[in-house]
């Protein structure tokens, strides 16, 4: 199974940069995402900073683990959203501030998470009030 995720995980690898020359972008060889790159809408620039602080912390080590645990969508969810520049749905941005309030709770150093909370929270009001 192993190897079947690391051939998709090398297929993404060549599609994220087939994009970043297409349109002309250069690659950062610090940067672990290709995608951040892109040109993102600030809801998806916000998932990123989630996913990769949840990452640093050790909750997630994959994309399918944070689409499953923290958006509560499928596993390819994440992914979908990077590769085709969409907006998250404010289902899952709501089930993951969810997540990060109740993961702030049991962390001892939680200033960042109820950062991230708060910003998502924000996101959310903008675009309701934005459909209303």
């Amino acid at each position: 199974m192993n190897t079947a995720i690391e051939k998709l995980d090398e297929l993404l690898a060549k599609v994220r940069a087939q994009l970043i020359e297409k349109k002309g972008l250069k690659e950062d060889p610090k940067q672990t995402e290709p995608a951040e790159e892109l040109p993102q809408h600030p809801d998806t620039d916000y998932l990123i900073k989630v996913f990769n602080h949840l990452k640093d912390l050790g909750y997630i080590n994959t994309q399918y683990e944070f689409s499953e645990q923290f958006l509560n969508k499928n596993k390819y969810y994440y992914g979908m959203i990077l590769s085709e520049h969409r907006h998250p749905s404010i289902d899952a941005l709501h089930y993951l501030i969810k997540s990060i309030s109740e993961l702030s709770e049991a962390e001892t150093n939680h200033q960042r998470l109820d950062a991230l909370y708060e910003e998502g929270h924000s996101l959310i009001t903008k675009r309701l009030l934005k459909n209303y």
